[in-house]
């Protein structure tokens, strides 16, 4: 039986450590890793065989990147 009231689960933070792509391209869809790949290119076809509607953000993250830097693109 309900009491009534609704229990909404509060989305948690989720910090992504981002260097265990280091060196690699990574393609981006609602800030969730969907591809990884050598290349931009490869990155965006992983993404788009996982999540196919959605357009990636492809990022490179640099060799040298450590947890709680920066990603440009």
């Amino acid at each position: 039986m309900s009491n009534g009231k609704i229990n909404l689960m509060k989305k948690a933070a989720v910090t992504i450590d981002y260097s265990l792509y280091a060196g690699r391209w990574i393609a981006l869809v609602r800030d969730r890793v969907a591809g990884v790949g050598r290349t931009a290119d490869e990155a965006r076809r992983a993404a788009k065989v996982s999540r196919p509607k959605d357009d990636p953000q492809v990022v490179h993250v640099p060799k040298n990147y450590r947890k709680g830097d920066k990603l440009t693109d």
